[in-house]
């Protein structure tokens, strides 16, 4: 009977917790078919790809904002993409042709959605 609780337990904290399985994409670029597997972020990780495209600094007293998309897009390429076929490596994620990586973002969450997200309190699709 233990056994049940615990199961019916974690059966519902799963609703509260994101599913961390990859969905599959067929990517068509100009060099042919790239298949990508792409995890949702997180709640937490959707706060550090923030991170590493707003970063504040002083100026004269008062708060700069410096924006880095690369810091952005490269945070997402390698928490976002669980896996390719043919297999890519990180590195080689991080050295996409420009032609190819147009191609992917289609498959990622952007930043503008990321940024909605936070104006409207949380309420956009973590998947997007």
């Amino acid at each position: 009977m233990e056994r049940w609780t615990v199961m019916q337990q974690d059966q519902n904290n799963r609703k509260f917790v994101l599913s961390r399985s990859a969905n599959r994409h067929e990517v068509n670029t100009p060099d042919g078919t790239l298949i990508i597997f792409v995890k949702p972020l997180s709640w937490i990780e959707q706060q550090e790809a923030m991170s590493q495209f707003v970063d504040f600094k002083m100026v004269d007293g008062e708060a700069s904002p410096s924006i880095d998309l690369g810091g952005y897009w490269r945070y997402v390429l390698t928490r976002c993409i669980d896996r390719t076929e043919p297999a890519l490596s990180k590195e080689d994620l991080l050295n996409l042709k420009p032609e190819v990586g147009d191609a992917i973002r289609a498959y990622l969450p952007s930043l503008t959605d990321i940024m909605q997200q936070f104006a409207s309190g949380g309420e956009a699709d973590p998947l997007v």
